[in-house]
């Protein structure tokens, strides 16, 4: 029998390991592996994370020992040591019951991705929009010093969103993680050290 392509055997290595660790999601390993990269996520850390389900963000951020409260518009199964709130991140009322569970984080993250069209203008685009809607919560809850990390689809308006997230952060930098798929065009925002809106200048 022949043996897989090397680009398979990467591919179901995440698969098949987020299987075997009881992970929802290969995307589990996304987050193992930017957080040791970067140090984002520490023990005791409150952690928001948005776009949660199926929850394999929660279960690793659970694992370092943070407290978690997921986001999501749809279903989740329960998580010991996350707290669910259904909701859509638009909206008001979400951002109220975020508030209400803790009013400031220490880690805002965010994994989510639109519905696919096939249209790649449409899909960056609408992507670009998640990436903004959770930095707008970001900007509201997140503790000063605190990280953010978002995932989005590379395109002409990448480093537009760049420019406008940079200034809130004292390290920045887009990264792909090494369990992201060699053929997926996802990319991550990586923000360490928020500033709050009025410590921010704004240099042309």
């Amino acid at each position: 029998m022949p043996k897989p392509r090397r680009s398979q055997d990467r591919q179901d290595y995440y698969y098949w390991e987020a299987k075997k660790r009881g992970y929802r999601s290969r995307a589990a390993f996304k987050l193992i592996q930017m957080n040791k990269t970067f140090k984002l996520i520490r023990e005791g850390d409150k952690v928001l994370d948005l776009g949660a389900t199926p929850g394999g963000w929660s279960q690793v951020c659970v694992e370092f020992g943070a407290e978690v409260v997921a986001v999501d518009l749809n279903p989740m199964r329960p998580i010991e040591g996350v707290t669910f709130i259904r909701g859509d991140i638009n909206d008001e009322e979400t951002l109220d019951k975020i508030k209400s569970v803790c009013k400031e984080y220490d880690v805002v993250i965010c994994d989510a991705a639109p519905k696919i069209t096939g249209h790649w203008s449409i899909d960056h685009l609408r992507s670009v929009e998640l990436v903004l809607s959770a930095f707008r919560i970001a900007k509201i809850v997140l503790k000063p010093g605190g990280n953010f990390l978002v995932k989005m689809f590379q395109g002409e308006e990448s480093q537009r969103v760049f420019r406008e997230l940079k200034p809130f952060f004292r390290f920045k930098k887009f990264h792909s993680p090494p369990a992201s798929r060699k053929r997926s065009a996802e990319i991550y925002f990586v923000g360490k050290g928020f500033k709050r809106a009025k410590e921010v200048f704004f240099v042309e």
